[in-house]
């Protein structure tokens, strides 16, 4: 099929993540498109500013944004707020917790969830769900609160993963006290001991970046433990192999699941319980996935790191060929990475060939979440002021 539709067809999205929005947005230009967005949650959130958020430079109403809100800026667009739970895909129908919906077109766009080893779970913090990430917000100030008006000693923070979420939040936790400290007067002491399994924190990421964060890391004072797992957890201690440590708060952010509704689709999937589609995104017929639940690989067959950039650029793909039909074959990029470490300083990169520390760094990084976050921002503003 080619040019522009002529018939209004239904186009269903399940997850209102980074890559369902743009899908919709990319979707609802074209006015013979009906879309359906299905999420669990009436809101969208930004996870990539999550380490801000725990720490206490940002609130809630920076990190979310209403969903039905940012569908009520199109005339073609409906919010369902519910819970996907089966697909019969003979017959095109999503059944919901609480209704069932047709469409001729589906977008699986559910994201991941927080992995935490049973052992771990009572326990454990994680950031990707948001009810967890705002308990830890509270958990870490309600700690600093006591430590400025009781003068009791340093919040001890143990926080097990040493990836992107992990190192970003132990960078913010111990650069938010020090400030609090400068500007205040007080002791706001915070030790933060980062655990990675791995032999290098940021596993996979560009050796530049690793090696600027962990010399930044260690400048702030934070103390990393690699080559060890966490073995268990009590209210006291996270115990390891040959040594314990005590906490306060614990933080788990060593890895990322499927959710459950991944669990009962009969599409090809890895090991990991990721979808795996063709190289147009496809699973079948009219049937597609994007995002972080989806195993994305480049033109060499890797893996293309599951980000906020890669997301958006699948939804502008699968959009694309719903609207004119299939072209060829998805390639995605990253453009760059940067992984904020503190108050203005951040370590990242652009196309592997610009490499960037600190302030500058810091600025780039906030310049690409501000302009994202605008954009999200100005769809849900104008309609709430239509109202």
């Amino acid at each position: 099929m080619t040019g522009k539709l002529s018939v209004q067809k239904e186009v269903l999205i399940i997850g209102g993540g980074y890559g369902g929005l743009r899908a919709a947005e990319k979707l609802c230009e074209e006015k013979n498109i009906h879309v359906t967005l299905v999420d669990k949650n009436h809101y969208h959130y930004l996870q990539t500013e999550m380490y801000e958020f725990v720490s206490g430079r940002l609130n809630i109403c920076d990190i979310t944004y209403n969903l039905k809100r940012f569908g009520d800026k199109f005339s073609n667009f409906t919010f369902v707020c519910d819970e996907a739970l089966e697909l019969d895909v003979v017959n095109k129908k999503l059944l919901t917790r609480n209704a069932s919906f047709v469409f001729d077109s589906l977008i699986i766009a559910v994201g991941t969830q927080d992995f935490i080893p049973q052992q771990l779970q009572k326990y454990a913090y994680v950031v990707k769900d948001l009810t967890s990430a705002f308990a830890l917000k509270r958990s870490f100030l309600q700690k600093l609160y006591e430590e400025v008006t009781t003068a009791s000693a340093p919040v001890n923070v143990v926080i097990g993963g040493a990836g992107q979420s992990g190192v970003e939040l132990a960078a913010d936790f111990v650069s938010y006290a020090q400030e609090c400290s400068h500007e205040a007067g007080y002791s706001c002491g915070v030790n933060v001991t980062l655990i990675e399994g791995g032999d290098t924190i940021l596993p996979g990421s560009d050796p530049y970046i690793q090696k600027h964060t962990y010399k930044r890391l260690k400048e702030l004072g934070t103390t990393m433990i690699l080559n060890t797992f966490i073995e268990s957890v009590d209210e006291k201690m996270v115990q390891m192999k040959d040594k314990q440590i005590p906490y306060d708060i614990f933080v788990f952010s060593g890895g990322t699941q499927s959710v459950p509704f991944i669990d009962n689709l009969e599409f090809k999937k890895n090991k990991e319980n990721l979808l795996v589609p063709n190289e147009y995104l496809e699973l079948s017929k009219d049937i597609y996935c994007i995002g972080d639940c989806a195993y994305i690989v480049d033109k060499n067959g890797d893996r293309l790191s599951p980000t906020a950039q890669i997301a958006e650029q699948s939804a502008e793909y699968v959009a694309q060929s719903i609207l004119k039909g299939k072209q060829k074959s998805f390639e995605g990029k990253i453009y760059g990475m940067f992984t904020a470490l503190g108050s203005h300083y951040a370590v990242g990169h652009i196309f592997h060939k610009v490499y960037l520390k600190g302030v500058v760094a810091y600025f780039i990084k906030a310049a690409i979440t501000k302009l994202y976050a605008y954009g999200i921002k100005t769809k849900v503003n104008s309609a709430f002021f239509k109202r």
